[in-house]
């Protein structure tokens, strides 16, 4: 009976030896997962909608010109003889009237509908030649002071060189920017900024006898 005791216990020794042996091994290799799998991608991430109403962003200012006043009119260019060209002339804001030319909200750009406005200028200028014109930028009534004085004055100047590519001498045009002091309309809605940002054109013409 001892020794059978002995021998069992021998074995169950020698088994729980082996048995922790194998738990004791480790694989020294990774079994590749078969068929190339690949961890799925990220989900794409969520789409933005534009935005298609986006706020205007203030332009650059630029060097501030100076513009007009009641007591004197500076000029692009030497004011001397502007100066005198004034002293010389009469001014005529009727006569070129419909021909005001109109733009799109914080935009100095010419629009197409005002090209043929711009064309009958020039063929005005050409058959009078002793006339001088100046072109008179404006804004609504939105934007500081500073930036509408800037946007009246690129306004101005792109009449301006629209009309020189027409064939009319440089020397025959000037411009000042009034910004929002000289508004045509008075109202507070597109309506009347509508009619606010604008080129106005005044004629000098010479006085009789001259």
């Amino acid at each position: 009976m001892k020794t059978s005791s002995l021998i069992s216990l021998f074995c169950v020794g020698a088994a729980l030896t082996f048995g922790m042996a194998g738990c004791a091994h480790k694989p020294t290799t990774i079994t590749p997962i078969p068929n190339g799998y690949r961890p799925p991608p990220p989900p794409p991430p969520t789409p933005v909608e534009p935005n298609l109403n986006p706020a205007p962003g203030p332009m650059i200012p630029e060097t501030p010109r100076p513009t007009a006043t009641d007591e004197g009119i500076p000029m692009t260019g030497t004011n001397g003889p502007w100066t005198v060209l004034i002293a010389n002339h009469n001014e005529d804001t009727n006569m070129l009237k419909p021909d005001t030319i109109y733009f799109d909200f914080d935009s100095a750009t010419i629009k197409k509908t005002e090209y043929k406005k711009l064309e009958d200028v020039a063929a005005f200028l050409k058959s009078h030649q002793a006339d001088a014109l100046r072109v008179e930028g404006n804004c609504d009534e939105r934007g500081t002071e500073k930036y509408n004085l800037s946007l009246g004055d690129k306004r101005a100047l792109a009449v301006r060189e629209y009309l020189v590519t027409l064939g009319i001498d440089s020397r025959q045009i000037t411009t000042v920017s009034y910004g929002t002091a000289k508004p045509a309309a008075l109202g507070h809605d597109e309506t009347a900024w509508s009619k606010n940002r604008r080129d106005d054109f005044t004629l000098f013409v010479p006085k009789s006898g001259e």
